[in-house]
C-alpha cells in the first residue's frame, strides 16, 4: 500500500501479515497508530518510506518553552522536572504489535517522541534516521521484549555538526576532526542543570531559558522485558543514548531489563550517559563501541545487577562540555550508586581509553572486575590536571580514611571511591595506565589493585578523536588470563592467543562468543 498523508491512517487499519506500508514522499505531520497489528516470521509487516519525513515544522526553538513549562509544573507537583509522562506522545505509535519491520524512515522535530512502543514483541527498527526530539525511541511494557534496532542515526541537538559527523562515519570510519565541539550548544553552549537539574541541588525550572526538551534519550525503556539489541547505531550531540528504568516491585523486578546487546554503535558528545541501566539490570553485553566526548560513558547507578560484560570498547574524553564555570564538566568513565548489591559478576575488560578524567571517583559498586584495560591521558587536553584525572578520583589521600562503621563508610563514599574492595569483590588487575598515581600510589592508599597491575608510558599511534585505529600502542604488555562466569554459573578460562591489554588485538578488537540469545534470536524471513 502506497499511502500520502491523508490516507496512512486507514491504510495502518488495515495492515495484515505480509503487508508493506510504503509512504510516499511527503510530510507526515499527523501522528500515525498502529494498532493491535500482527504480522510473522515469514510474513512480518513493513512500514518504510525512503522519501517520507514524520514530524513536525516545530524545531527545538518552537518546542522550548512548552516543554520548560511542562517541567516547571511536574516539579510542582511532586515530580523529577521533565517531559517524560508525555514520551507516549509519539508520531509513530505501535500498541499490541509483533513482527513488525519499521525501516528508511526519517522523524525530523518528533516533540517529544518519535517511535513509542507499547507491549509489544519482535519489532525491528533499523536505518531510521532521527533529527530532533526528546526521545527517539520509547519502549513500555512489561511483555515488551525482542527489539532490534540497528543502523540508525540521531542528531538530538541540530545546533551543531552531528549530521556532518554521522557522514564521515559512514563514509570513512571517523569523526571529523576539523569541527570543534564548542560549536554544538547542547555540548557546549548549555547548562547541565539546565536540561536536567533538580530544585533541591540546582534550583527551580527556569522557563525562559533552561533546554528541558532535550531531557531525553536514543532509546528509553520502562520497565519492559528485554531482549533487546541496539547495534551499529550512531547516536551524537545528545544529551542521553541508551537509557533503561526498572520500577517493578522488588518481588519481580529480576523478569525485567534481562538480555541486552549494546554493539558497534558510536557516541558522540552525549552530554550526560551514554549507557545507563537503572535500578535491577541482568545479562547486559557492551562491546565494540565507540565513546567520542561524553560526559560519563557509563552510568550504573543501579540496586542490584548482575552478568555485566564491558569489553572490546574505544573511547576519547577529551573537550570539557558545557559553558565555562559549568558544575558538570568534570566526567568520569563510570558513574556508580550509594548502595549496590551484586546478582553476578560485572567485567569491565580490554577496553582501551584516551582520558583527561578518572574512571571512578566515588561511590560504590560489587562484584566488579576491572581486568585488561589500556587507559592513556589526553596531556594536550583543554584544562588537563594530572590530579584530576587519577583513576580513582583525586579524593584517594592515604590520610583519608572511612572508619568501620557502615553507615560512615557510606558518608566517606559520597566523595571517595569505597576502599571495600575484599567485601564487595572488587579486582583491579592486568590492567596498563599510564598515570602515576597508579598503582603505587593508590595501593600505599589502602586500594588492593593486584599485582599485574602496570604504569608507564602511554603513547597511541594517532590520538586524534574518534580515529579508531589510532588507539593502538606500538608494544602492548601481555594480558593476564582469567575467569568468566557466564550466565547459567558455568565458567571460561579468557585467554585467547596472543593476548595483549586493550581493545585491538593483533587480529582485530578483542572478541568473545555472543550471549546464548542471540544466538538463537528469531529474525524475520520476509
Amino acid at each position: 500500500m502506497r499511502v500520502g498523508p491523508g490516507d496512512v491512517h486507514a491504510a495502518a487499519a488495515r495492515l495484515k501479515p505480509g503487508a508493506k506500508l510504503h509512504l510516499n514522499s511527503a510530510q507526515f505531520h499527523a501522528p500515525i497508530t498502529v494498532n493491535g497489528k500482527r504480522g510473522s516470521q515469514n510474513k512480518p509487516i513493513v512500514i518504510r518510506g525512503p522519501k517520507a519525513t514524520i514530524g513536525s515544522d516545530i524545531n527545538f526553538a518552537g518546542y522550548r518553552k512548552k516543554a520548560n513549562e511542562l517541567a516547571d509544573a511536574h516539579q510542582k507537583a511532586g515530580s523529577f522536572p521533565g517531559v517524560y509522562f508525555l514520551a507516549d506522545d509519539a508520531s509513530l505509535l505501535l500498541r499490541d504489535c509483533q513482527w513488525v519491520i519499521i525501516e528508511d524512515l526519517l522523524f525530523e522535530n518528533c516533540w517529544p517522541t518519535a517511535i513509542y512502543l507499547d507491549n509489544c514483541q519482535h519489532i525491528f527498527i533499523r536505518r531510521v534516521s532521527f533529527r530532533g526530539g526528546t526521545f527517539a525511541i520509547g519502549a513500555a511494557g512489561p511483555y515488551t521484549r525482542h527489539l532490534l534496532i540497528e543502523d540508525c542515526d540521531w542528531v538530538q541537538d541540530l545546533d551543531s555538526h552531528g549530521a556532518a559527523d554521522i557522514l564521515s562515519i559512514r563514509r570513512n570510519g571517523h569523526v571529523r576532526a576539523d569541527l570543534s565541539p564548542g560549536d554544538c550548544a547542547l555540548w557546549g553552549k548549555i547548562p547541565w542543570k539546565a536540561v536536567h537539574g533538580a530544585r533541591k541541588e540546582d534550583g527551580p525550572v527556569e522557563v525562559e531559558t533552561d533546554a528541558r526538551a532535550y531531557d531525553g534519550d536514543f532509546f528509553r525503556a520502562w520497565t519492559i522485558a528485554g531482549y533487546v539489541i541496539i547495534r551499529n547505531n550512531i547516536i551524537t550531540d545528545a544529551f542521553n543514548g541508551v537509557h533503561f528504568f526498572n520500577q517493578a516491585s522488588v518481588s519481580t523486578k529480576a523478569n525485567f531489563a534481562r538480555n541486552v546487546v549494546i554493539e558497534d554503535n558510536w557516541f558522540i558528545r552525549v552530554r550526560d550517559n551514554a549507557v545507563e541501566p537503572e535500578d535491577f539490570a541482568w545479562n547486559w553485553t557492551i562491546r565494540r563501541n565507540k565513546f567520542v566526548d561524553c560526559y560519563m560513558p557509563f552510568s550504573f547507578e543501579m540496586q542490584t545487577s548482575g552478568h555485566f560484560y564491558v569489553y572490546g570498547n574505544l573511547g576519547w574524553n577529551i573537550h570539557v562540555p558545557g559553558p565555562e564555570g559549568d558544575t558538570h564538566a568534570s566526567g568520569a568513565l563510570f558513574k556508580l550508586a550509594d548502595q549496590h548489591q551484586a546478582d553476578g559478576p560485572h567485567y569491565v575488560f580490554n577496553n582501551t581509553w584516551l582520558l583527561r578524567g578518572p574512571i571512578v571517583k566515588k561511590k560504590r559498586i560489587s562484584g566488579f572486575e576491572h581486568r585488561n584495560n589500556l587507559l592513556g591521558y589526553a596531556e594536550s587536553a583543554e584544562k588537563f590536571k594530572w590530579k584530576s584525572c587519577s583513576p580513582l578520583g583525586n579524593n584517594w589521600s592515604a590520610n583519608k580514611q572511612p572508619r568501620s562503621d557502615v553507615d560512615d563508610r557510606f558518608i566517606f563514599e559520597r566523595a571517595c571511591f569505597t576502599r571495600s574492595w575484599k567485601s564487595l569483590g572488587i579486582v583491579f588487575d592486568g590492567d596498563f595506565i599510564g598515570h602515576p598515581d597508579f598503582p603505587a600510589a593508590l595501593q600505599a592508599a589502602g586500594y588492593k589493585i593486584g599485582p599485574n597491575a602496570r604504569s608507564g608510558t602511554v603513547k597511541f599511534i594517532d590520538e586524534t578523536p574518534g580515529v579508531p585505529r589510532g588507539l593502538r600502542i606500538s608494544s602492548p604488555p601481555t594480558a593476564q588470563p582469567f575467569t568468566i562466569e557466564l550466565p547459567d554459573q558455568t565458567s571460561i578460562v579468557f585467554d585467547p592467543r596472543d593476548y595483549v591489554v586493550g581493545a585491538w588485538q593483533a587480529a582485530g578488537p578483542v572478541s568473545l562468543d555472543d550471549p546464548a540469545f542471540v544466538n538463537v534470536w528469531p529474525t524475520p524471513k520476509g
